[in-house]
């Protein structure tokens, strides 16, 4: 009987195979996030009252080789982004296809930034996790 109930548990448990190369190593994506702590606080604009920007970052990376360079020049990259964020206007900050065209900036940023210091982009793509200005 017990015999029984164990091979009914372990039959109702999903099998998973995985896929490997030569070597045992898993072949394939490997997506890593990686978040920049603390959030991006920078004050912009060029006229007028101060403006703040507080967002938060996310580097998606396709393997534990690019999550490791980019882990390791996080404050060269952080520093890059400041300096863009502090330089724009209110106007990108203020519309979501301005937002859309800053992500994509700050993407083509965190790639010169990565190929200068790496040789290779080692990031797929950049994402704000939260974006509020104050104007």
């Amino acid at each position: 009987m017990l015999a029984r109930t164990l091979f009914c548990l372990l039959m109702a448990l999903p099998l998973t195979t995985f896929a490997e190369d030569g070597a045992g190593a898993p072949v394939g994506p490997q997506i890593q996030y990686i978040y920049f702590e603390p959030a991006f606080v920078v004050n912009y604009g060029s006229t007028g009252r101060i403006k703040y920007l507080r967002t938060d970052v996310a580097l998606k990376v396709s393997s534990t080789e690019a999550a490791g360079m980019v882990s390791h020049h996080k404050p060269y990259l952080r520093n890059s982004l400041v300096m863009l964020f502090s330089a724009q206007e209110a106007n990108i900050m203020n519309s979501s296809e301005g937002r859309e065209e800053l992500r994509q900036i700050a993407l083509k940023e965190v790639k010169a930034v990565m190929s200068e210091l790496e040789g290779v982009p080692a990031v797929d793509d950049l994402y704000f996790n939260n974006f509020v200005v104050q104007n």
